[in-house]
């Protein structure tokens, strides 16, 4: 280390406004340099437990990393396939869930929800083909809004949504499947 003024005035260094001696800054300074050194050579208290957090977090990581979560089925816990919708179906509702279907849905979903988006052809898994009858059939509402609220890879959790709007969503995905003209399209993704 070097000073901008010729070896801080005869080798004394300023320490809190005041002189001192360079020998007494030189032992602090190389007692810091030390503890550094010896860190890195023999560890850090704690290093082992980190690095032992950091590799469990990879395992979890990889986990729910794209590849994983297309080899699984996604498939909603008992309890919530089990759930009825609890808000009724009105033309408003449906406007309304139309409209934030648009909005939120369609880049993955497509307009008509089979899963063709503008960016669906990016995402692993793909997106759901909402428009294909005999898995729409096969699902839930429980399970339509499990799956929506809670999200997997690409598909967000909408939690913070209002739930009244996820059920509405819910009625809307089926109007999506049942307008479809082919009820027999295979769907891309999800069993």
């Amino acid at each position: 280390m070097t000073c901008c003024v010729k070896d801080c005035v005869n080798s004394n260094t300023v320490q809190n406004g005041m002189f001192a001696p360079a020998s007494e800054w030189r032992s602090k300074w190389m007692s810091v340099w030390r503890r550094r050194r010896n860190a890195f050579v023999f560890g850090w208290p704690g290093l082992s437990v980190s690095l032992a957090a950091m590799a469990l977090n990879v395992v979890a990581l990889r986990a729910t990393t794209p590849t994983a979560q297309q080899d699984s089925a996604w498939t909603a816990p008992p309890a919530a396939r089990a759930v009825k919708n609890p808000v009724p179906v009105t033309p408003e509702g449906l406007k309304e869930a139309g409209e934030l279907f648009q909005q939120t849905c369609v880049p993955c979903h497509g307009v008509k929800g089979a899963g063709d988006g503008i960016q669906a052809h990016t995402m692993t898994p793909r997106p759901a083909n909402f428009a294909d009858g005999r898995r729409m059939n096969k699902e839930t509402d429980g399970e339509l809004f499990w799956k929506m609220s809670t999200g997997r890879g690409a598909m967000p959790s909408w939690k913070l949504m209002p739930e009244n709007l996820r059920w509405e969503l819910v009625s809307y995905l089926r109007v999506l499947a049942s307008k479809s003209n082919s009820p027999g399209k295979k769907d891309s993704v999800t069993k």
